[in-house]
């Protein structure tokens, strides 16, 4: 028996497995081709009640955990991880933080209709000069009377240019650096906040990536979530459940990739047999297979670490980083079994290695996860 699944789980993944294949295929190859994200699967995901995973069902939720989400993420980045970047986006990070540290009329005004599918929402931490360094953050929100004057720039935004809201981390104090970091919700045509331009990937097309500005953009203050300059330490609560976010995407992606490669080893012929009885290619696809179950174990160890409220930021980076490099060795295998098959845009295993690119850069790039392993370790 799986240590980390219940019955449920195991039913729920089989559930989602199919509801991504007939109800994402549809759009999948279409969103990758003209890099937009087909706004009316907002309504089927709300009807589904996938985007309300992780919240209660008093906000029209599942109430479900980690593990469960987690399998979500892993089912739907097998169909298509473009669409799922943007989906995942809506039922994680960008709703999270309104329902950790938003007040009820909050919940209700952002949460309760995304998780609907009613309205888009979206996250804004990176920043030009600031990835990574999360603390760097130089877009500000000054406090004047009741509101808040946002300025600055937030880049490479997921569904920052089609968002009906958007949570901004701002400094509403830049002189005390991490403690002054505050979160704030910015609805659609607000003033002063625009979308600069739609940016255009290497892979994972069919989600839509934006640049945003905020020029002199006021937000009256109970847009803000949480106290004012505790907004570093509510990011880091979210960013452990968006890494291993992450690492289940990963997972996803290398899953659909070995597949392919395993399916096309057993019908290609070549010298009088199929290229599956080759030693080198059994090879491949007996290393592929054990990469991918190590990065299952990771992923959902840390996740079902989170629901029995253990700490699991060490376990989180553990899954983020191994399966971020994991997913890259298994899809160039992929491509390696297919030949210049593998090469052709025809042959889903060419868009999977350059979606396997993406997940060592986002949510904290693999250097930054080596370093949070480390001070986990008491090296300092």
């Amino acid at each position: 028996m799986d240590p980390f699944f219940t019955e449920k789980q195991r039913l729920f993944r089989q559930e989602v497995r199919a509801f991504a294949k007939k109800e994402l295929t549809p759009f999948a190859e279409a969103a990758e081709e003209t890099e937009t994200f087909p706004m009316e699967l907002w309504k089927i995901l709300g009807q589904s009640g996938y985007l309300g995973i992780r919240f209660p069902e008093e906000y029209g939720g599942m109430g479900e955990g980690l593990v469960s989400y987690c399998i979500f993420i892993e089912e739907m980045n097998r169909v298509s991880a473009g669409l799922t970047a943007g989906i995942g986006l809506q039922a994680g990070m960008a709703t999270l933080p309104v329902y950790l540290f938003g007040n009820e009329d909050q919940r209700q005004q952002w949460l309760v209709p995304a998780i609907r599918g009613e309205k888009v929402s979206a996250f804004a931490l990176t920043e030009p000069g600031a990835g990574s360094d999360a603390a760097n953050i130089a877009c500000t929100a000054k406090r004047e009377g009741d509101d808040y004057v946002i300025n600055g720039t937030k880049l490479f935004i997921t569904n920052g240019g089609i968002a009906d809201f958007v949570v901004v981390a701002a400094k509403t104090d830049p002189s005390k650096g991490v403690k002054g970091i505050t979160l704030l919700v910015v609805e659609k045509g607000t003033s002063g906040f625009a979308v600069v331009r739609k940016l255009r990937k290497m892979a994972t097309r069919g989600s839509e990536t934006a640049e945003l500005s905020f020029k002199d953009c006021r937000v009256p203050g109970r847009n803000r979530l949480g106290q004012e300059g505790v907004g570093f330490v509510n990011l880091m609560k979210s960013l452990n459940e968006g890494r291993l976010s992450c690492a289940a995407s990963a997972l996803g992606i290398a899953h659909s990739a070995f597949n392919e490669a395993l399916n096309y080893a057993k019908r290609r012929k070549a010298f009088g047999k199929s290229i599956g009885a080759l030693g080198a290619i059994q090879s491949y696809l007996a290393n592929m297979s054990m990469d991918i179950e190590a990065g299952r174990l990771l992923t959902y160890n840390g996740a079902w670490m989170a629901d029995q409220e253990q700490e699991y930021t060490k376990e989180a980076s553990w899954a983020k980083l191994y399966t971020s490099e994991m997913v890259q060795r298994v899809a160039n295998k992929a491509v390696q079994v297919f030949g210049g098959y593998g090469f052709i845009r025809d042959y889903a295993v060419e868009r999977h290695y350059r979606e396997a690119r993406l997940w060592e850069i986002v949510e904290g790039t693999s250097e930054i996860q080596r370093l949070i392993i480390a001070r986990n370790l008491g090296l300092k």
